[in-house]
């Protein structure tokens, strides 16, 4: 990957950045820059470009013109939505891979101390390259960062137990928070996030939210999570009709600005019409009188008109977005939903238990609570897909459940998209699913791609539309807002807004809670709490309660202390080594300043007073040097006491 170097000021700027595929232009003009310290969100509309933006600048995706440019030895990280995975690294080698540098010094420390052992090892130099090692894994946090690793992943929800599991035997989520640890731990000077809150449960956005506010880097995210935003970013950029705008301010502010822009263009464009055709209704009329004089007139007034058209700028029109509203559901008993001590176990696993909830007709209830607390697991006993181990549920009458599961599963990958719509409903004709499809943006060519090809968005508003068409009175969607854009993200809480029937909706969506819930309902392995009143923020106490969970505590057998005697064997052997390299050190500085004395008094002797200035400054940045090492030693030895110590224990 090969960047221009670039100022000071800019730690990365893109300029005129091209990007086609095939006839088609996916965006070109694109310009902005990021300096240090900046957190800026990047949105846009499904398709518009945002990834391949990323990708470009990672190095991952060519380009087709423009210029992009990266501050010199500055470093990025980027967190992509499907990664690789290896099923034999667990999940602690899988995140340490952000200290890569760090592992392979330690390595090399390894193998200088083998060599170090032999008999006809060049002594002299392992030890002058044994010294920078040490030095440089000292400078850089070769002491902390496996400490820091599992904190950053104990912060983001996994156990200890979870440490040497397969990263591959983790859910999507989880996954996403593992690499997002990585990327954060790395160092980069500028993260590239692409929808990085999406599966993640309310505590671990609350930990990336406040590690972003508090991180020293600059970041780039992509994300159609509008209460994130707001809480995370400093500046927004829109990539819109194949463009990109923004201005300074979070979300909120964003859309504000543009609003009073968009206004502020069409008034402008309306008035430049009006004058328009006032100046064409003159030409008419001297048109009329027909006279040479009023020729003369008509061509200056066509000129005036000509100068007008130059600078009108049609205002800019917002992208196709999904646009449709559910049909008036049939009509079912007051009572919907009723749970009783219901409760779910697999195995020996507890998930949840006595779960009590009465839903009424029309209600909208939003349920929330931390990931692996049994929500989806509740919505597939309510559809009949599981069946709980305790309790009872009641579906009242009249009651014809659609259900918006969070995952692809109820898509067939080798179906066209119509072919997967008649599927479905067999009683549709062709020109009726063209229609429909139409509404979800799949025209022309795109009904006859295969689901298999399409993008998480692509497969997001399919599930949609077919939710849309079953007819259902009762609606039971998890984490719908999940790979929609923003636009489409608005569109459904528009039509959820209108539907007249009941929803059960399980999201981590603040926007959607506050737009839609009648009530909010918070789920715990234990129950259910309801939202007393408006000012209770269910959403903090769950996080209160993740952080009141008292930690796992260790276990004695083998397996589970195996990670930290790993840590305290190689941090102990590595502490020897530093107070072994001070050691040498300080015998060099020792011999550098005997020499220097000597120097000096050679120097008195011959009446050399300059040679007698530069001796003196030697000998005293040499003293300074020389108390730096021993204060270093003393930390070295007081690390080493601290390990031996509990390496006993």
């Amino acid at each position: 990957m090969c960047y221009t170097i670039i100022g000071i000021m800019s730690l990365l700027y893109v300029e005129n950045l091209k990007k086609t595929f095939a006839d088609r232009t996916l965006f070109s003009d694109v310009s902005f820059e990021i300096r240090p310290g900046e957190r800026v969100g990047l949105i846009g509309v499904n398709g518009s470009g945002k990834t391949t933006l990323m990708r470009i600048l990672m190095g991952k995706e060519p380009y087709d013109g423009g210029t992009f440019g990266l501050r010199q030895g500055a470093k990025l990280s980027y967190v992509e939505q499907i990664p690789t995975l290896d099923e034999k690294t667990d999940l602690y080698s899988f995140t340490l891979e952000a200290y890569r540098p760090l592992l392979d010094l330690e390595a090399e420390e390894i193998r200088i101390a083998e060599k170090l052992g032999q008999a006809d090892a060049n002594r002299d130099r392992l030890i002058a390259r044994q010294a920078v090692v040490v030095e440089t894994l000292s400078r850089e946090g070769g002491a902390t960062f496996r400490a820091m690793t599992r904190s950053a992943l104990l912060g983001l929800g996994f156990s200890e137990d979870d440490l040497l599991r397969p990263v591959t035997s983790f859910s999507g989520g989880q996954i996403s928070k593992a690499m997002l640890a990585r990327a954060i731990l790395s160092h980069a000077d500028l993260l590239l996030l692409d929808e990085p809150t999406n599966n993640l449960d309310v505590t671990a956005i609350q930990w990336l939210t406040d590690f972003l506010c508090q991180f020293r880097g600059a970041v780039l995210v992509v994300s159609h999570d509008r209460a994130f935003l707001d809480d995370t970013v400093t500046r927004m950029l829109e990539l819109q009709n194949g463009r990109i705008r923004g201005t300074a301010g979070n979300y909120t502010r964003y859309m504000e600005l543009k609003m009073d822009a968009r206004e502020l263009e069409k008034k402008i464009y309306l008035r430049k019409q009006k004058e328009i055709r006032r100046i064409e209704g003159i030409i008419e009329q001297q048109k009329r009188w027909n006279q040479e004089r009023n020729y003369v007139t008509i061509a200056s007034k066509q000129k005036q008109i000509d100068r007008i058209k130059e600078d009108m700028v049609e205002p800019e029109r917002d992208e196709k977005s999904i646009s449709f509203r559910f049909p008036t559901p049939a009509p079912t008993g007051n009572e919907v939903i009723v749970l009783h001590e219901l409760g779910m176990r697999f195995g020996e696993h507890r998930i949840f238990s006595g779960l009590n909830a009465l839903i009424k007709a029309g209600q909208c209830v939003c349920l929330i609570g931390e990931n692996g607390c049994g929500k989806t697991t509740l919505l597939k006993i309510l559809t009949g897909s599981v069946r709980q181990t305790e309790g009872t549920y009641k579906i009242g009458a009249g009651v014809r459940i659609g259900y918006y599961a969070q995952h692809n599963y109820d898509l067939n990958d080798g179906n066209t998209v119509i072919g997967e719509l008649s599927d479905a409903f067999p009683l549709m004709d062709r020109s009726s699913l063209r229609g429909a499809l139409g509404m979800f943006l799949f025209r022309n060519d795109d009904i006859d791609k295969r689901i298999g090809t399409l993008s998480g968005g692509e497969k997001a508003r399919i599930r949609l539309l077919k939710l849309v068409l079953s007819g259902a009175n009762v609606l039971l969607l998890d984490e719908p807002t999940n790979h929609l854009d923003i636009a489409s993200a608005e569109m459904l809480e528009s039509a959820l807004e209108k539907f007249e029937g009941t929803i059960l909706i399980v999201t981590h969506d603040r926007y959607m809670v506050r737009r839609l819930a009648d009530r909010v309902i918070l789920m715990t392995e234990t129950g259910l709490r309801e939202q007393r009143d408006e000012e209770e923020d269910l959403f903090a106490l769950i996080r209160e309660r993740k952080a009141e969970k008292p930690k796992k505590q260790e276990k004695t057998d083998a397996d589970n202390l195996f990670l930290r005697r790993k840590e305290i064997k190689q941090q102990r052997a590595k502490a020897r080594q530093e107070l072994h390299a001070i050691e040498r050190l300080i015998e060099q500085n020792e011999t550098a300043k005997k020499e220097a004395e000597q120097a000096l008094i050679e120097a008195q002797t011959g009446n050399d007073y300059r040679r007698m200035q530069q001796m003196y400054e030697t000998i005293s940045a040499l003293e300074a040097e020389e108390g730096d090492l021993y204060d270093r030693m003393e930390d070295a030895e007081r690390t080493l006491s601290a390990l031996e110590t509990e390496e006993e224990e």
